[in-house]
């Protein structure tokens, strides 16, 4: 399931989990031949790179889908910027990778890539109690009001598309979900029942777009390359007990801090792509 609090930070994992470029022109992270699909600052990402294990939800099968090529790119400026800054000199890192032997290259990649991540981004945000009171009051609804969802996940948005076109052509919800969430029970629910959810579950990018539906209707493709793309449903919605901020104000911050995250992220990897030299073939 991905309705979680630290939704950014698992953002994060998934972008970077896959297996990203040798760091060498022509050479894909295997060692084979594979079809060069981009340039980034010179340094070649294949196809291979593009390739990687979709994992669904509720503990059903694994579904294979594709990284799109943008995804891979910005792992790999991640990756370089590391560079750049002189992250690799971290004696921690050098000690993590000290002997080379079995080694992946995404594994040097991840590590890399999660540094950027935690000095250049995440240590410079800061939430404070006000903060989190400004964002309380803002959205009282939001946070007093629990959504029943179903969901799908998709590992190629070409599916969600078209579960979508199916969806929109009237076919039952769970028609479509069936076959792809299968049907072993979770919490005594189809696996793609997700129950009420409260304010605080729902990926911060989703929020929007999950908030203004109405009961029985469906949600656009939401999500991305990096998590999977998934359809929601709305099945209705309750309002539960005021809560004062005091009570919840850990929830609330670490929300805010969430959504700063994100958006601080999506900011630094657009300047990254300023200044790089991206080719795609």
């Amino acid at each position: 399931m991905i309705m979680c609090t630290r939704f950014v930070a698992l953002l994060l994992l998934a972008m970077l989990g896959s297996a990203g470029c040798t760091g060498k022109p022509q050479q894909s992270p295997s060692g084979g031949g594979s079809r060069v699909i981009a340039k980034v600052n010179g340094i070649a990402l294949t196809a291979e790179d593009v390739a990687f294990r979709l994992h669904v939800a509720h503990g059903n099968k694994p579904q294979y889908g594709e990284k799109s090529v943008d995804d891979i790119i910005d792992q790999e400026l991640l990756y370089q910027q590391g560079l750049k800054l002189g992250l690799d000199r971290d004696p921690s890192y050098r000690e993590k990778f000290a002997r080379p032997e079995g080694v992946s290259p995404g594994a040097r990649r991840l590590e890399m890539a999660r540094r950027v991540f935690n000095t250049q981004i995440a240590a410079h945000i800061d939430v404070r109690y006000q903060d989190g009171k400004d964002f309380y009051d803002k959205n009282a609804e939001m946070i007093a009001t629990e959504l029943h969802l179903e969901m799908i996940r998709f590992g190629k948005k070409a599916e969600a598309e078209e579960a979508l076109k199916r969806l929109r052509g009237g076919a039952p919800f769970e028609s479509i979900a069936r076959p792809v969430m299968g049907v072993t029970p979770v919490d005594g629910r189809v696996p793609w029942d997700l129950g009420f959810v409260k304010w605080d579950k729902i990926p911060v990018d989703f929020a929007d777009s999950v908030y203004s539906l109405k009961p029985g209707e469906v949600s656009d493709i939401l999500g991305s390359g990096q998590t999977g793309f998934q359809i929601v449903k709305l099945r209705a919605s309750r309002k539960g007990p005021k809560i004062e901020y005091p009570l919840i104000s850990a929830s609330v911050m670490n929300r805010l801090r969430d959504q700063k995250l994100l958006e601080a992220y999506n900011l630094y990897v657009v300047q990254l792509r300023k200044n790089a030299t991206i080719e795609k073939f």
